[in-house]
């Protein structure tokens, strides 16, 4: 066998690159200088965009949730008022409001006339939907 002597390796300079023409960035001294975009303003823009979208849907979805919350009292007023007959889905009914307490009638405050009101007060007219929820028409 036959002992070879390993030849040093030359290290080149930090300075020297294998390829400087095929570099992103300057690779010497005499290079033009890498100076990064000022991005700030993009932040602030981009942040005020998202956050005015999210105070856009927040406000979408309190909207939603009091309309929700307003029918959820309505249901719930209908289903303890009197009532002397089956509703059918898809008709609109009439709440009325007396001093016995809230009825459920299918003839409107025009049809009853001004004499027959004097003792109710209209709360509002509904439908009856296929969910069996009513709904303010």
């Amino acid at each position: 066998m036959s002992s070879k002597k390993d030849k040093p390796v030359r290290r080149k300079p930090d300075n020297v690159a294998d390829n400087p023409m095929g570099m992103a960035y300057g690779t010497n001294i005499s290079a033009p200088s890498i100076t990064l975009p000022d991005v700030t303003g993009f932040k602030k823009g981009v942040a005020a965009e998202a956050s005015h979208r999210f105070h856009q849907r927040a406000t979408e979805i309190k909207e939603q949730y009091d309309e929700l919350i307003e029918q959820s009292m309505y249901n719930d007023r209908l289903l303890k008022a009197d009532v002397r007959f089956r509703p059918s889905i898809g008709e609109i009914y009439h709440l009325y409001e007396t001093e016995e307490g809230d009825n459920i009638s299918m003839i409107s405050p025009e049809e009853w006339g001004e004499s027959y009101m004097k003792n109710k007060t209209h709360v509002g007219s509904f439908l009856l939907k296929s969910d069996n929820v009513w709904e303010k028409v």
